[in-house]
């Protein structure tokens, strides 16, 4: 009898305890009421994620972006209730929370939940270009939003008052002077008060016809092309799968060529794989923009004794940074440099071009992708947030017709020297009409971005444009780019200074010059590039040497980061100065070297873009190498066409008096 009182007792408080888990779970849960997170401004967009149980969540991991509301405030909206809660930006995130019900909001600099009530708080108004910046096209559309608001109205120079709902459009500058300001003022009230926001912009000039996206030096030519006949990319919706199949030569944006990757200009880096950029392609539909990039690999027409390349020679086995710069918004002049001075990733890589959006991954996808934005004052800020939106697939195969190339490697010993690509008469050959190379070896990439990422929309791509410039790395520097920019082969005969077999190129700053390839649009003035130049007959195969020298066991590049505080790295030096006969020195010789070679033109480039000082005495005299008493990209042109063995006007490389 005790015992059946006893285990009845037992049972009363185990179905007590039932009961009141039960009730408990029910009292957290979020049954339709909207979720509040305030996170720092430099937290980024959070997602939500939310469950009860592992089969019964809102979305797969990380869940869904939240939405904002102003003052670092997001919300979310469940279409259901859930007990548990996770705040995240892809890469930081909150421990497992209990949802404690409707008009809480959770702080993320405390960690605490806090009363939130909706009803009793003022509107929120936010406006979609920062206070004080500038713009250079002939009007801006600013953004303004409210939340929270039983009405709103916007100002422009204290103007009529134009009442919105929500949000609106606000064009600015169509009666505004260079140099002069506007100010856009924004009021919206509720029950509990009004509130007011404003920002000034001004306005500056605007390039001349707005033909120029600041590049200092023209695309190249010959079998290089940048928006060839003109293509831009077409509208087209593309599926991200790993087949080629949904791509086509209307598409194609830049051209390059192949075996022009650095190692092939060092006596014994074919060991290494390549990493040799081709062809650039873009489409876009009404949600993405989507990009395609072929890669070449013929290792087995060049260097087949070399076999690691022919083995290990897909780059998504590695984990090599990629960098797409765009250029969305003409108002901001970005250079590439982040808001610390650094360079995105410590790459080295600076643009004349105005970038202001650097998407970041590495080649086998586990490094990013990020979106980083230039602010207005066009530095890059880091956002460590993963675009789990965006899409990356790869495979073996290319949709080009032929694969133009200089069939030889290993350097001097074949005398491929830095710049070669640029001559026309060189022993160019089609490889895909070459028996000795596979075309299963050749790689493509196929990405898909949102277009909110970039700030756009397909309407603002094909009535405006955006420019973009691929940049492919050997796990720090630039080492191949699309567009083709001279940069990516100055010191590719130099050595490596953690293995002197290979080529220095995969270490040194890389300032490019050259436009960007425009998607959309071209611009104003601008009739695209030339259709790349084909030879009529094929050349001989190359020599290669004996012995070429192979390490046993060739390096792999090792994974790289995302730094946190990233530093710029210093600039390559230049040899010191050999002995001259006094008061004679070479034409072209920009830094009086002795000798005329790719560095020259780099030195001339930087010099004219204002990041090296400008020459002095001697040097202003060697570095004129067209002789028009100027300093501009047109001598560092002359100079690359006489490295490249291309007929010059003027007497590069022969001495002159000073």
């Amino acid at each position: 009898m005790k015992f059946s009182k006893k285990l009845l007792s037992l049972l009363l408080v185990l179905m007590l305890t039932i009961s009141c888990v039960v009730i408990a779970s029910v009292s957290v849960s979020a049954a339709g009421d909207t979720v509040y997170v305030k996170v720092s401004s430099t937290y980024g967009t959070p997602n939500c994620y939310m469950w009860n149980s592992t089969s019964d969540q809102n979305a797969g991991w990380p869940g869904l972006p939240m939405t904002a509301e102003g003052d670092g405030v997001f919300s979310y909206t469940p279409d259901k209730a859930f007990a548990n809660v996770i705040f995240n930006n892809g890469s930081s995130q909150t421990d497992d929370l209990t949802y404690p019900g409707a008009n809480n909001i959770y702080i993320m600099d405390t960690g605490k939940w806090e009363t939130y009530d909706i009803s009793s708080a003022e509107p929120t108004i936010m406006i979609g270009k920062k206070d004080g910046s500038s713009f250079k096209t002939e009007t801006v559309t600013v953004n303004v939003s409210v939340k929270n608001a039983d009405s709103a109205y916007y100002t422009v120079d204290g103007g009529a008052q134009q009442s919105f709902t929500n949000s609106a459009d606000v064009v600015l500058g169509a009666n505004t002077a260079v140099g002069a300001t506007t100010t856009l003022f924004v009021s919206a009230t509720n029950a509990n008060g009004t509130v007011t926001s404003s920002a000034t912009y001004t306005k500056k000039e605007a390039s001349a016809g707005g033909d120029s996206d600041g590049s200092t030096a023209p695309a190249l030519d010959g079998y290089y092309s940048t928006n060839p006949d003109g293509q831009v990319g077409k509208k087209a919706s593309i599926t991200i799968d790993g087949s080629i199949s949904d791509w086509d030569s209307s598409m194609l944006i830049a051209q390059g060529v192949a075996n022009d990757d650095p190692r092939v200009y060092r006596p014994s880096s074919m060991h290494e794989i390549a990493i040799d950029d081709y062809a650039l392609y873009a489409a876009w539909d009404n949600s993405n923009l989507y990009l395609m990039w072929e890669v070449a690999n013929v290792q087995d027409a060049i260097a087949p004794s070399d076999n690691f390349p022919l083995t290990q020679g897909n780059l998504w086995i590695y984990n090599l940074p990629v960098f797409m710069y765009f250029s969305t918004d003409p108002s901001i002049e970005g250079n590439g440099t982040v808001t610390s001075g650094a360079t995105v990733w410590d790459s080295g890589i600076t643009l004349d071009a105005h970038v202001d959006t650097v998407v970041a991954f590495s080649t086998n996808g586990s490094n990013g992708p990020f979106v980083y934005k230039a602010d207005d004052d066009g530095k890059i800020v880091y956002n460590e947030t993963r675009q789990s939106g965006i899409k990356l697939m790869w495979g073996n195969s290319t949709i080009s017709q032929n694969l133009w190339g200089i069939d030889e490697g290993y350097g001097h010993y074949n005398n491929r020297t830095p710049g070669d690509t640029l001559d026309d008469s060189n022993k160019w050959i089609d490889f895909y009409a070459d028996p000795e190379h596979k075309k299963s070896l050749d790689m493509f990439y196929e990405m898909s971005i949102p277009l909110d990422l970039l700030g756009i929309d397909a309407s603002y791509l094909e009535s405006n444009g955006i420019g973009l410039m691929k940049v492919a790395t050997f796990g720090t520097s630039g080492v191949n780019c699309l567009p083709a920019d001279p940069s990516m082969w100055d010191n590719a005969a130099e050595e490596y200074s953690k293995d002197p077999t290979t080529s220095h190129e995969k270490e040194d700053a890389d300032h490019i010059t050259v436009p960007l390839a425009r998607v959309g649009k071209l611009l104003a003035g601008s009739t695209g590039g030339n259709t790349p130049t084909k030879p009529s007959t094929k050349p001989t195969q190359p020599s290669v040497p004996t012995n070429p020298t192979t390490p046993s066991n060739p390096t792999k590049p090792s994974n790289p980061t995302t730094p946190s505080n990233p530093t710029t790295p210093s600039n390559p030096t230049n040899p010191s100065n050999p002995d001259t006969n006094p008061g004679q020195f070479l034409l072209g010789d920009a830094d009086m070297s002795g000798v005329v070679n790719v560095k020259d033109a780099t030195l001339i480039q930087k010099v004219v873009a204002g990041l090296e000082k400008n020459f002095k005495d001697e040097a202003q005299i060697c570095a004129d190498a067209n002789v028009d008493t100027e300093i501009n990209v047109k001598d560092a042109t002359t100079i690359q066409k006489y490295v490249a063995g291309l007929s010059v006007n003027t007497p590069v490389g022969e001495p002159v008096a000073v």
